[in-house]
């Protein structure tokens, strides 16, 4: 019986992680500009000031935060 339940919690994990499939095309895109900001955005610092990375990647969230 726990191997069902186990079984039946990790297939409805795998609906909720992935959005069953419900997203649009327009989903993807959005996501993938986010990421790429995010990685424009953090780089710029790292570059710019030598800051460590989790204080670029604060600094890109917020510079990036209409995207998401």
């Amino acid at each position: 019986m726990k191997l069902r339940t186990l079984t039946i919690f990790a297939i409805a994990c795998a609906f909720i992680l992935t959005g069953c499939g419900a997203s649009s095309d327009g989903g993807a895109t959005d996501t993938d500009s986010y990421n790429k900001c995010l990685e424009t955005e953090a780089a710029k610092w790292l570059d710019e000031t030598g800051s460590n990375l989790d204080y670029a990647n604060e600094k890109a969230a917020e510079a990036c935060v209409d995207l998401q």
